[in-house]
């Protein structure tokens, strides 16, 4: 990387020629839009600023998810959604807001088209891109339920259809690092 980052948000694009990884934000002290975003070139193993349109500043994004080849959607501290776009090299507000940024972490765009994230209280939340509702993903009660204080401290792919979900156990009083796996 060529700048400085601290709390950044990156997502992979695939633009069906190449990959490539697009950094956001993360530079707190000089946040403009020659510094704002960078890419990684995998192919070729090259870093670039990237100059972006930003419908405010600073932009501070708290969550970012590729919805497809040429277009990721983010979320920002206050909870105002975004869409970035590659191919323009700039964000734009979508007039919508998200409720409670603060609580949802992780945030994967599912093969079934829908959002992910990891919620607080041990919880995985859904919703669909146009639904701002979100649901809570049944089938994890047994395993809320068999380990008190249960907080998922991590949630990843795993597979194109499977999730991983990391919590901390402490059996007889040792920190563990436990992970469960689930199909969508």
């Amino acid at each position: 990387m060529k700048m400085a980052r601290s709390g950044a948000s990156a997502v992979l694009i695939n633009d069906g020629e190449k990959e490539k990884i697009y950094v956001f934000g993360g530079c707190w002290d000089v946040a403009d839009s020659s510094n704002w975003v960078e890419v990684h070139d995998i192919e070729t193993g090259t870093w670039e600023l990237l100059s972006v349109f930003t419908p405010k500043t600073p932009l501070k994004i708290q969550q970012s998810v590729a919805m497809d080849e040429k277009h990721v959607y983010a979320v920002d501290e206050d909870g105002q959604c975004f869409v970035f776009s590659a191919s323009e090299c700039k964000f734009e507000a979508d007039g919508r807001t998200e409720s409670n940024p603060e609580n949802r972490h992780d945030w994967l765009i599912a093969a079934v088209g829908a959002f992910i994230c990891r919620g607080i209280g041990g919880k995985v939340l859904w919703r669909l891109p146009d639904d701002w509702e979100w649901k809570e993903v049944k089938g994890l009660e047994e395993l809320q339920q068999q380990h008190p204080g249960f907080e998922i401290i991590k949630l990843c792919p795993f597979s194109v259809e499977r999730l991983a979900i990391f919590w901390e156990a402490r059996p007889q009083g040792l920190l563990e690092l436990w992970y469960a796996e689930f199909s969508l």
